[in-house]
C-alpha cells in the first residue's frame, strides 16, 4: 500500500507495521494510558476489549503521524512516528502478541518492530517481550509469567509504561477465559494519514496534545536536552555507573541509556512515584544554577542568574518543575565547559552522598534540596577529596538554606575551585586558605578559612595529636555539625587558638553538652540539664546584648534545646559572653534590679527562678510585644515582663491567685489575664488592659457580673487601675466595688471606710 496520497487510507495493524522498519512511540507522547488501573481507564479498557471480542469489525479512527529515517545498531531505518494514536497502536501490539505467545493466531508478523522511545525501561521492555522465550500460562497472570522471567529487570516495574502494557496483557488473558476463539485482529481498523506526505509537520502535535495528557515539565526538559547531546567519544569512567550492559564509548549514548535506568532509580520514591519527575527535574535545574553561578559568563550572568531564580522560586507543591521549566537559561549552562560531564557525574555521584558526621540514609525527597546539591557540587569540583567534603557540609548546614546562599556557595566553590588550578595548588587547604574572595564572606566561610590556616600552619599539639584531628573531632562532636567557632573565638574569628585556652574550651563543650541527642529534648548533659548554665550566660548580657540577641527572636532562645545553644554559641552579638562561659567562668555575675527594662530583665533571668519555670512550662521561648506589653512567650499564656502594677497588688496576702498562674520564685504570673479570689468568696479577672472586673460566684461560665444582666461593658462592676496604685489602694477599690454590687447585705460594707460604699473611690 502506498502511502502517497493526500486522502486518508483504511489500515490495519498488520498494513501499517509490513510497510515500515520500525514504528517508535515518540519521547514526546505520554505513557500508555490504557493499562492504567483508575476507574476511568478500566471502564475505557473493559469496553475496548469488548468491542474487539465480539469479532464484530472495530473501527479505531484516524492514526496519523510521520515518516522519518533513522539510524538504529547501525542500519538506516524508515520509521513510523506516531502523532495521534498511540494509545490504541499500543493495544493492538498487546493483543497481537498475547495471540502469538498464547498460540492462538498463526501470523508471522514481526512485532519487534514496534517500540516505545519515550523511557529507555519502555523500549527495552518492548525489546524483550518480543524477543525474548516466554508462554501464556493458563493459571497463572501473564504479568506473573513475564516478572519470573530471567530476562525482566526490576526497574521496568517502576515504569507507568511497562505497568500499563502488564495491566493489559492480564486483562486481555481474563477476557479469554470468556471466550473460545481469539478474535480476528484485521477486522480492527483505522484510518492512517502520513504528515510528511501531505505537506505536514509534527508541529500539528501541539494543536492535537490538547486531547490527551499535557507532557510533564521533565519530559520537555529531557527531550530539549537530548537534543543538545553531541556524540563524543570522551567518556570518564567516573561520570556514568557501572554498567556492563551500557553502551561504551559515546556519551550520548551513555547519558540515554543511564536516564532510564540509574539516575531515574536513584530520583524514584516508591511512597510517591507520581513525584519522579519533579525530584530529578528540581536536582537537574537546581544543579545547572549552581554551575552557572561557578562558571557563568560574567557578560550575561545577570540575566541567565535572574532567569534561573525565576525557575527556582519557591512555589507550592513544586509547580514550577511539574507543569514548565523555561529551556532558555538551561541551554546557555548546557553550552558552558564540561556542563555536561559535570551533570551526568553529579547523577551519578547523588545516591552515594551521606553526612560525615551520620550515617543517615539521604530521602529521594531530599537528594534535589540545597544543602544536598551543595556538597554534591563540591563533590564534582573536587573529585570527593575528604577535605573538601568536610568543607562543602560544613557549610552546607551552617550556611545555606535556600536559593540565594545556595548560589552563593556554589559561586564561593567555583571561585576555590579556579584559584586552584589557575596556580596549580597542591591542596583544598591552601587553596581555601590564600584566596582572595570578591565580595563579603559568611562566618561560617571565615571559620573555614580559620581552621584551614590552623590545620596549614598552627604550633604542633603537646598532645600528639594534629589541629586536623581535633578540629574534625569537634566538628563531629554534638549539634556542632562543623561550626565550632566559639572554640578558636575571643573577639573576631579564629584569634584564640591557643592550645591551653582551646582546650579547656572543648573539654567543657564536651563536659555541657550531650554527645548524642534526642529530638526536642535538652542539648545538656545531666549536671547540666537545668538553666544555671543558661542563667550564666545571661547574666553576663549588657543591655546592648540583650536587645540585639533576645528581643523579638523565633530561636526559641531561653531552652537548653540544640538550636537555642547553636543560637548562642555561634552569635557574633555575644561573643564576649560566650568566650567567659567556655573557658569556665560559670559563677553568675552580681547584677541587680533596675529601673531599665533590658537591665532589670537580665537580672529576673539570671537570678531568680524565672528562667527556670520558662524552660520547663514554654517549650519555644522569645521576648516579643503582646498587647502593648513586653511578653516572654508573646501569647495569653506567656510572662509579661513590663507588668509591674498588676504582679505588684496581686502578689498579696488578702489574694487568692490560682496556682497556675504564679511563676514560682518571682513576682511574676503567667498569662495575660488573671483569675483571683478576694475574702475566699469574691471572683475577679485582672485583664491585661489594667481593667478590674468581678465575676460571677466561681468564675461561673467564665462571665462578668453585670447590672441589670446586660451584657454591654459599661453594666460591668470593673474599675480601672494607674501606675501610682499601692496593694492598700486596689484591696480599697476591691471593697468598693463588692459593696456597690451587693448593697441590700452586710457585703456591702467598705472594710476601709465603714460606710455604706465609697462612690467617689470607684469614680477616680
Amino acid at each position: 500500500m502506498s502511502n502517497n496520497t493526500s486522502n486518508y487510507q483504511e489500515y490495519t495493524f498488520s498494513n501499517l507495521l509490513e510497510q515500515y522498519d520500525k514504528i517508535l512511540v515518540p519521547m514526546i507522547q505520554r505513557d500508555y494510558a490504557q493499562g492504567r488501573t483508575d476507574k476511568k481507564a478500566t471502564d475505557v479498557r473493559n469496553n475496548l476489549l469488548t468491542d474487539i471480542f465480539s469479532d464484530k469489525d472495530v473501527h479505531f479512527d484516524l492514526v496519523f503521524g510521520s515518516n522519518e529515517k533513522r539510524i538504529i545498531d547501525g542500519k538506516e531505518m524508515n520509521c513510523f512516528i506516531p502523532v495521534d494514536g498511540q494509545q490504541r497502536l499500543t493495544t493492538l501490539f498487546l493483543l497481537f502478541l498475547y495471540g502469538q505467545k498464547a498460540g492462538k493466531t498463526n501470523t508471522e508478523l514481526n512485532l519487534s518492530k514496534f517500540s516505545y522511545d519515550t523511557r529507555r525501561a519502555a523500549s527495552d521492555f518492548c525489546k524483550s517481550i518480543t524477543s525474548e522465550e516466554w508462554t501464556v500460562q493458563k493459571d497463572k497472570k501473564v504479568s506473573d509469567v513475564i516478572k519470573d522471567s530471567s530476562w525482566f529487570m526490576n526497574y521496568w516495574e517502576k515504569d507507568p509504561t511497562v505497568e500499563g502494557m502488564l495491566n493489559m496483557l492480564d486483562a486481555i488473558h481474563e477476557k479469554c477465559k470468556e471466550i473460545t476463539d481469539y478474535p480476528n485482529l484485521n477486522k480492527v481498523t483505522f484510518f492512517f494519514f502520513d504528515l510528511e506526505s501531505n505537506g505536514l509537520n509534527e508541529n500539528l502535535y501541539l494543536k492535537m496534545n490538547s486531547r490527551g495528557k499535557p507532557l510533564t515539565a521533565f519530559e520537555n526538559l529531557k527531550s530539549k536536552i537530548e537534543k543538545l547531546l553531541r556524540d563524543t567519544n570522551k567518556v570518564e569512567t567516573k561520570w556514568f555507573p557501572e554498567n556492563n550492559a551500557a553502551p561504551k564509548d559515546s556519551f550520548k549514548e551513555k547519558w540515554k541509556f543511564f536516564m532510564d535506568r540509574d539516575w531515574a532509580i536513584a530520583f524514584w520514591d516508591k511512597d510517591n512515584p507520581s513525584k519522579y519527575d519533579v525530584n530529578i527535574a528540581k536536582f537537574i535545574v537546581r544543579f545547572l544554577s549552581g554551575y552557572w553561578a561557578a562558571f557563568g559568563q560574567e557578560s550575561e550572568e545577570k540575566t541567565i542568574a535572574e532567569n534561573l531564580k525565576v525557575i527556582n522560586k519557591k512555589e507550592e507543591n513544586d509547580k514550577n518543575y511539574a507543569d514548565y521549566i523555561q529551556f532558555e537559561p538551561i541551554e546557555k549552562v548546557l553550552k558552558l565547559d564540561n556542563a555536561f560531564p559535570a551533570l551526568a557525574y553529579a547523577l551519578t555521584i547523588a545516591p552515594t552522598i551521606k553526612p560525615y558526621w551520620s550515617k543517615d540514609t539521604i530521602k529521594v525527597s531530599d537528594k534535589s534540596e540545597y544543602k544536598l546539591l551543595s556538597v554534591i557540587f563540591t563533590y564534582i569540583l573536587f573529585d570527593g577529596v575528604e577535605s573538601a567534603m568536610r568543607f562543602a557540609w560544613n557549610m552546607a548546614e551552617n550556611y545555606v538554606s535556600e536559593y540565594d546562599n545556595f548560589v552563593t556557595y556554589c559561586k564561593r566553590a567555583g571561585e576555590i575551585y579556579k584559584f586552584k588550578h589557575e596556580n596549580n595548588i597542591a591542596t583544598f587547604y591552601e587553596s581555601l586558605s590564600n584566596n582572595k574572595f570578591k565580595d563579603n564572606i559568611s562566618d561560617q566561610l571565615k571559620e573555614e578559612i580559620a581552621k584551614a590556616k590552623q590545620i596549614l600552619n598552627g604550633e604542633q599539639r603537646s598532645d600528639g595529636k594534629t589541629w586536623e584531628e581535633i578540629i574534625i573531632e569537634a566538628e563531629k562532636y554534638a549539634f556542632f555539625k562543623g561550626a565550632i567557632r566559639f572554640l578558636f573565638t575571643k573577639e573576631s574569628i579564629g584569634d584564640d587558638w591557643g592550645e591551653d585556652v582551646f582546650n579547656r574550651k572543648w573539654n567543657n563543650a564536651k563536659a555541657y553538652f550531650k554527645e548524642i541527642l534526642e529530638p526536642n529534648m535538652s542539648a545538656m548533659n545531666k549536671a547540666f540539664d537545668n538553666a544555671e548554665l543558661l542563667k550564666a550566660l545571661i547574666s553576663r548580657f549588657s543591655p546592648e546584648n540583650f536587645w540585639k540577641l533576645l528581643w523579638h527572636n523565633s530561636k526559641g532562645v531561653f531552652n537548653n534545646n540544640d538550636e537555642a545553644w547553636r543560637y548562642y554559641l555561634l552569635n557574633d552579638n555575644i561573643v564576649r559572653p560566650i568566650y567567659q562561659l567556655m573557658v569556665g567562668e560559670r559563677n553568675i555575675l552580681e547584677c541587680k534590679p533596675s529601673q531599665d527594662f533590658a537591665q532589670n530583665t537580665i537580672y529576673q533571668l539570671s537570678n531568680t527562678k524565672l528562667l527556670d519555670f520558662v524552660i520547663q512550662k514554654i517549650p519555644k521561648s522569645w521576648i516579643y510585644q503582646y498587647h502593648g506589653h513586653k511578653a516572654i512567650y508573646p501569647s495569653a499564656k506567656g510572662v509579661f515582663l513590663d507588668s509591674g502594677i498588676r504582679d505588684r497588688v496581686l502578689i498579696n496576702d488578702m489574694i487568692m491567685l490560682n496556682n497556675e498562674d504564679k511563676v514560682p520564685g518571682t513576682n511574676f504570673l503567667y498569662g495575660s489575664n488573671i483569675f483571683f479570689q478576694y475574702k475566699q468568696q469574691y471572683y475577679f479577672i485582672y485583664y491585661s488592659n489594667n481593667t478590674v472586673c468581678l465575676m460571677n460566684d466561681n468564675w461561673e461560665g467564665k462571665k462578668l457580673k453585670n447590672q441589670e444582666n446586660s451584657d454591654t461593658p459599661e453594666n460591668n462592676f470593673y474599675f480601672s487601675i494607674d501606675e501610682k496604685e499601692t496593694k492598700e489602694s486596689f484591696l480599697h477599690k476591691l471593697d468598693c466595688l463588692i459593696a456597690q454590687a451587693f448593697p441590700d447585705t452586710d457585703k456591702s460594707v467598705c472594710l476601709e471606710c465603714n460606710e455604706k460604699i465609697c462612690e467617689s473611690t470607684l469614680e477616680e
